[in-house]
């Protein structure tokens, strides 16, 4: 705005010096005089002062727009910088980040490894102990295979009998088997007749060899007092054990039989089923539900 007024009031001046030249040269000519030398230089250095001034102008106003584009361009250039400043400044503090961010990365993988190396150490130190132990697995085991293993089979001939067999890869001396049941036939004092097989012994068994069925001999009574043997058709409830000194285990089996009649009975463990007089019919009727049941009969023993 400020330049439009200035070339306004220099093309009014300019117009003016014109016009005012323009009369003066009519006047004269006019007059009939001719202009001296002198006014024409003075012409002449006028119209070049005018255009100097003119030039002059429009330099200035060069200048002063080129300097103003200069400035802003600066300026421009000075946010620009400032920007570059501050964005190097941002990436300045995301790699101090990244740097800690590193360095916590790195001390965790040195502590991960440092626990993979413990872990190595101790699952190596597990898998040498597990081989020790399975090393003394292993030899118990084939000290159980080389041991003797008694077991008893039950049955009738003319009355019941036992038969002593040995599974086992060695000799089994000085085996030992013996009985005790309730009579559940023959309630007495709110209580059974309590009746004990002898025990017997048998001085040795080949490895896969067996004794010959032997007729059980009997104890009666009840905590020591006599009591009549049990007759044809009683209902017994008991176990037998069998073992010798070198044998794997001690064998136990619960028995549910009648005198002179069919029975059945398994193999079994301690406290399997009570053994208390007060018990003795609920535990004889588990038995009959038991799975694994051998069936004893007279002159036939089926599984």
């Amino acid at each position: 705005m400020l330049w439009f007024a200035v070339y306004c009031v220099l093309g009014i001046g300019l117009v003016v010096f014109v016009v005012l030249l323009i009369k003066g040269i009519r006047a004269h000519l006019e007059e009939g005089q001719r202009l001296p030398l002198s006014d024409y230089v003075a012409v002449a250095g006028a119209a070049l002062n005018v255009a100097l001034l003119v030039i002059a102008v429009g330099s200035l106003h060069v200048a002063i727009t080129t300097y103003q584009e200069a400035e802003r361009s600066g300026k421009e250039q000075t946010r620009a910088l400032q920007l570059s400043r501050d964005a190097l400044s941002g990436v300045s503090q995301t790699l101090d980040k990244q740097a800690v961010t590193l360095e916590k990365s790195r001390q965790a993988l040195e502590s991960s490894v440092t626990t993979a190396v413990a872990q190595q150490k101790l699952l190596s130190q597990s898998v040498a102990n597990s081989k020790k132990q399975l090393g003394i697995l292993q030899a118990e085991w084939t000290r159980e295979l080389e041991q003797p293993d008694v077991h008893l089979a039950l049955f009738y001939t003319d009355e019941f009998s036992v038969a002593v067999s040995n599974a086992g890869k060695k000799i089994a001396r000085d085996t030992f088997y013996q009985g005790m049941f309730w009579n559940l036939s023959r309630p007495q004092n709110g209580m059974f007749q309590f009746a004990s097989a002898k025990g017997d012994e048998v001085k040795y068994i080949r490895p896969g060899g067996g004794f010959a069925p032997t007729v059980l001999q009997w104890h009666y009574g009840h905590y020591g007092s006599d009591s009549p043997p049990p007759q044809e058709g009683d209902k017994l409830f008991g176990y037998m054990t069998v073992q010798c000194p070198d044998c794997v285990q001690e064998r136990l089996y619960w028995i549910f039989f009648a005198v002179g009649g069919d029975g059945i009975y398994r193999e079994g463990r301690w406290g399997e089923y009570s053994f208390e007089a007060k018990d003795a019919i609920a535990s004889a009727s588990r038995l009959m539900n038991s799975p694994g049941l051998f069936r004893l009969s007279r002159g036939n023993l089926q599984h």
